[in-house]
């Protein structure tokens, strides 16, 4: 799953090289969480960042309160709660690493994760609205890479930067969608232990994301 990720001032190199705009009460989160207004393209305004909650609230929940903050890549298409998202709906959340936590025999250990090659990325994501109009995003999800697979089993899926046009597209070929949500390419992918203090979502500092000593 994608429980936590980063994004910082990098996201005004994405904003630089694609001419797209920020909103102006954006703040640089290192702690992203569920529940959060975070800043996400979608197919509406595919050239202006909005803020949207995480956490997309399903339509057959009794608990108002519970959310779906992942989507799992290889259902994402037929499930009923994300199936017209994935059709209609489709977005991308701007990061600059994620979260992951390994089991230990002393515990959970947090790594941060990251491309490389690009100090920001997307994530492919999908977004509905509640009764009241509200917007939400899922960040989806897919097998881990092989070179991260021992911290984790899953892992969101970072688009390649020639996918990221098709997805915010309107095109139903679902089929092609449903294909560019895989691994990321090992090769451009890094991880390192960082301090649990990330651990507490009030915490949101840049240290956050720097190396565990």
């Amino acid at each position: 799953m994608c429980g936590r990720y980063s994004i910082g001032d990098e996201i005004k190199e994405l904003a630089q090289q694609h001419d797209y705009s920020i909103p102006s009460d954006f703040d640089p989160t290192y702690n992203a969480a569920p529940g959060q207004s975070l800043p996400v393209l979608s197919h509406p305004h595919p050239n202006a960042f909005s803020l949207m909650h995480w956490g997309i609230q399903p339509f057959w929940a009794k608990d108002q309160s519970k959310r779906l903050i992942n989507a799992r890549a290889e259902t994402v298409a037929e499930k009923a709660s994300f199936k017209k998202s994935f059709q209609q709906r489709r977005c991308l959340i701007a990061a600059d690493g994620y979260y992951e936590w390994m089991k230990g025999p002393d515990g959970k250990t947090p790594y941060r994760i990251f491309r490389k090659d690009a100090p920001a990325f997307f994530l492919a994501g999908i977004w509905d609205t509640n009764d009241e109009g509200k917007a939400y995003f899922a960040i989806i999800t897919s097998e881990a890479s092989p070179s991260i697979a021992h911290i984790h089993d899953r892992m969101p899926v970072i688009l390649e930067d020639d996918a990221v046009v098709f997805w915010l597209s309107d095109s139903e070929d679902f089929a092609g969608l449903q294909d560019i949500l895989r691994p990321f390419d090992d090769q451009q992918l890094q991880a390192y232990s960082v301090s649990k203090a990330v651990n507490r979502v009030s915490n949101n500092l840049p240290s956050l994301r720097e190396p565990l000593s």
